[in-house]
């Protein structure tokens, strides 16, 4: 993101100086017109310049923020998983609960045939 928004910013720079460079060369002519619209097309790439910018500050903070946001990884062996998926599939018949949410711990409708 760092190499792509740097490149986007020297690019606007060059622009702006252009455009600048066009808006003096039509002031030098005369034509005040071709000057206005230059000298404004000039300011608006300058200000793409510090969007840019904003842009990368705001993508750089919700990064920060995800991270700051993010449970710590729990490492669950494959034994652990099994025996949870085991205690999870406590009823006797999956129409029992129809689909519900409910705490294998106070699960009325355990599975007696197993």
């Amino acid at each position: 993101m760092r190499r792509t928004s740097y490149t986007l910013s020297v690019l606007y720079a060059l622009l702006a100086v252009g455009l600048f460079r066009c808006a003096l060369v039509s002031h030098e002519r005369g034509s005040v017109g071709y000057t206005a619209f230059f000298a404004a097309a000039s300011i608006g790439a300058a200000l793409a310049i510090v969007h840019v910018s904003w842009l990368h500050d705001e993508y750089r903070d919700v990064l920060a923020e995800l991270d700051r946001r993010r449970p710590p990884i729990r490492i669950v062996s494959l034994e652990d998983q099994k025996a949870a998926d085991r205690a999870a599939d406590c009823c006797e018949l999956w129409w029992t609960t129809a689909g519900a949410e409910h705490d294998p711990a106070t699960c009325t409708r355990k599975d007696t045939t197993a």
